[in-house]
């Protein structure tokens, strides 16, 4: 595993450096994300001491207009333990680019309110088009350098009616790494929604609670196992 958060931070940087400065929007942000992930972890045998696990994700887009001004990427997450164990779970994130100024400019508590009022277990997503190296004060105050960052929603609305909109990089005060969100909490079921309204309304694509502009579907299992198999509504195209 300590070899994987190397390889996201290098194609965190690649997708932003692509991406910036003329396709610099969430959007194209997001679209490169999400292929980029489903080239790095094309059933790619993740190794740990000892043993080892297979992450398996595939990247799709939404064929329809979204009715709403919010949602970008949502993560299906199926994880399977050696003793048949089993958790579905889903990881909602809504992207926020950093402008020119600093700033998000885009970022607006009414907005994350909203969200959090529908899938209370939300993140926020940064994508910066320059690095940046900020300490990871727990458990040690080593320095990591990453473009894109993360913060839960619950977290985000506590602290953003407190700082202007011109410094709501102070964000990033109660940021994490998104290479060590994934790998750390999203690929052991953390931080995930396990209710299966949510979990089968992004498949069936209804989007009645968040409604993403891409969906992933990350399945993570041994080698003797097979994927979870999730049949999605006509509404998703694969990228």
């Amino acid at each position: 595993m300590r070899r994987t958060v190397p390889e996201l931070e290098h194609l965190f940087a690649g997708v932003c450096h692509e991406a910036y400065p003329h396709e610099w929007d969430e959007n194209h942000i997001s679209f490169l994300l999400m292929r980029e992930l489903r080239r790095l972890f094309s059933n790619k045998t993740v190794r740990f001491t000892n043993f080892s696990k297979i992450v398996d994700w595939h990247s799709f887009k939404n064929r329809g207009k979204q009715e709403t001004n919010y949602g970008d990427i949502a993560l299906l997450v199926n994880i399977q333990f050696t003793t048949g164990e089993t958790l579905k779970g889903v990881a909602c994130l809504e992207a926020k680019r950093q402008f020119i100024s600093g700033s998000f400019e885009s970022l607006e508590l009414p907005q994350v309110q909203h969200i959090h009022d529908m899938v209370p277990n939300a993140h926020l997503l940064l994508y910066r088009y320059r690095h940046l190296d900020l300490p990871v004060k727990f458990p040690d105050d080593r320095e990591h350098r990453s473009h894109i960052w993360s913060s839960p929603l619950n977290t985000v609305r506590q602290l953003l009616p407190q700082v202007s909109q011109r410094e709501n990089d102070k964000l990033f005060r109660i940021a994490f790494p998104f290479a060590m969100f994934l790998t750390a909490r999203i690929f052991w079921g953390h931080d995930l929604d396990y209710r299966t309204d949510v979990y089968d309304d992004l498949v069936a694509g209804n989007n009645k609670l968040f409604d993403p502009a891409y969906l992933g579907v990350v399945n993570i299992y041994y080698e003797h196992q097979r994927p979870v198999e999730v049949a999605l509504g006509d509404s998703w195209e694969e990228i």
